[in-house]
């Protein structure tokens, strides 16, 4: 072989819910959402979670057709391979209690024979979870606050005061002194008189007037406060766009029994249908499937599972 048959279970489990290792056991896959650890909060994306049933024994013909179009080999071949590999599975039960089948889980065999099976969580079997790994993603949330600044701006310019204006005016009159002259000569009274007449005491007296500047006084303007509020853009986290995931639908068969001849499947089709199922046959490879009923939904398709199991052991279910 070009490839261990722990590599074909492992293509069939991707593709079925339920892969049957003839004469040992077979697989039940059950889908499971997509959930947040609630302590770790590593995010978990939807999976595919299988329990080994060891009554699922009967050659459905899945596993064996699977080889022996993947490996070029007639039917009949795969047949004792497989019969081969279970008896090396059984082997290492009996001896080392475990057995490893890889990229699938361990089975380990109890005290009173009971046989357990761990699923390897390494691999995930749901194709809608394909390349998918479990993600621990924390979120970052910026806060950036808006601060104020305060500017505080002195103005200093000259005191209000009132202006003081002083005006002096001083006036200088001049002191005219007459001498007295003699009266002894009447002609020059007459002189003397005239000319104080036309004495004007202010013709020849300019009167300066001061003013006196007003000192300059620095005047202190009160003290502005202003307050410049600056504006600080917050980043806000754009709101993660989440697809849903939408389911696709499926239509379940609960099959009896796979054949390689017409009339065999027809045989049982016919003894299904006298009880009351409404059986058909669902092709797949080189065998035909015998199905008691089809269902669109899941839990119902389990429900009457079990309900068949309590006469056929062997039967399982098929997911298109």
């Amino acid at each position: 072989m070009n490839r261990p048959i722990e590599h074909y279970i492992s293509e069939l489990l991707y593709l079925h819910d339920c892969v049957i290792i003839p004469g040992f056991g077979g697989f039940v896959g059950n889908k499971k959402s997509a959930y947040i650890h609630p302590v770790s909060g590593i995010i978990y994306p939807p999976s595919k979670a299988f329990l080994f049933n060891k009554n699922l024994t009967q050659n459905d013909g899945l596993l064996a057709t699977h080889i022996a179009r993947m490996e070029g080999i007639e039917l009949s071949g795969t047949t004792d391979l497989i019969e081969d590999f279970v008896k090396k599975i059984q082997s290492e039960l009996e001896q080392r209690s475990a057995f490893k089948l890889q990229k699938v889980g361990t089975f380990t065999k109890g005290k009173e024979g009971n046989i357990s099976f761990l699923q390897d969580k390494n691999h995930n079997y749901n194709l809608a979870s394909f390349g998918m790994q479990a993600n621990h993603k924390a979120k970052k949330v910026e806060h950036t606050t808006s601060q104020d600044k305060e500017v505080i701006v002195k103005s200093i310019g000259q005191k209000d005061l009132g202006k003081t204006l002083r005006r002096a005016a001083a006036v200088l009159i001049p002191l005219i002194g007459l001498s007295l002259i003699g009266i002894t000569q009447e002609g020059n009274i007459n002189k003397v008189y005239s000319q104080m007449a036309n004495l004007n005491p202010f013709a020849n007296n300019k009167t300066e007037i001061v003013v006196e500047n007003p000192a300059k006084t620095k005047i202190e303007s009160p003290i502005v406060k202003i307050v410049v509020e600056e504006k600080v853009e917050v980043v806000v986290p754009k709101e993660e766009t989440i697809t849903p995931i939408i389911k696709e639908q499926h239509t379940y068969y609960i099959i009896g029994g796979a054949f390689a001849e017409k009339q065999n499947a027809d045989r049982l089709l016919y003894k299904l249908s006298d009880l009351n199922y409404k059986p058909s046959i669902v092709e797949g490879g080189n065998l035909m499937r015998v199905s008691y009923n089809s269902f669109q939904n899941r839990e119902d398709a389990l429900l009457a599972l079990a309900e068949i199991r309590k006469e056929n052991k062997s039967a399982w279910l098929l997911t298109k």
